[in-house]
């Protein structure tokens, strides 16, 4: 499914039951530090959010490219050699995350895998895509397990904190890929 004239592109149940538990097995035994800026901008440079950095071996041992669906892959130039950067996001109620895109390095392509196995609606931790001004929202995609979100990196964006109801971690792998190797 495409969202409007932004190019995001979002799909549900895209890997298999069993993968779905190695991913999250694996997140939660990553190493987290508390220095993900999420914005490029300097003017939040003092404000933090906890996450993990994930090498291209973090990601090939976890195989979240591996085994994407053939036409995802296809459809996006995804893999290990286009990929430029990963990592997990742990989106807490308390965390503050701002308006920032995923372009730095001329990226092309964002990636974003809602990671949790069980997720409530009235839970948040839903993702806010942004106009250009980076003020207004143009789209929302809820968090939902197992769903996969592919958009254009240059897209501003920002999470939305979960709530105070819902459990102490929302994981999010995110990746960013360029168009060519």
């Amino acid at each position: 499914m495409k969202l409007g004239d932004q190019e995001i592109y979002v799909f549900d149940n895209v890997y298999q039951s069993h993968h779905t538990q190695k991913f999250y097995d694996i997140i939660l035994n990553s190493f987290y530090v508390i220095d993900m800026n999420d914005s490029n901008s300097g003017e939040y440079y003092n404000k933090m959010s906890m996450g993990a950095k994930y090498s291209k071996e973090d990601i090939e041992r976890m195989g979240v490219i591996e085994h994407l669906p053939e036409n995802i892959k296809q459809q996006f130039n995804l893999s290990l050699q286009t990929n430029e950067r990963g990592l997990v996001n742990a989106i807490t109620s308390s965390g503050v995350y701002h308006p920032h895109d995923d372009a730095g390095k001329g990226a092309k392509w964002s990636f974003l895998y809602y990671a949790n196995m069980k997720w409530d609606l009235e839970w948040g931790g839903d993702t806010l895509f942004l106009k250009d001004d980076r003020q207004t929202i143009e789209n929302i995609v809820q968090c939902k397990p197992n769903r996969v979100v592919i958009f254009d990196a240059r897209i501003p964006h920002l999470i939305r904190p979960t709530t105070n109801i819902a459990p102490p971690y929302r994981f999010s792998v995110n990746m960013t890929f360029k168009e060519t190797v």
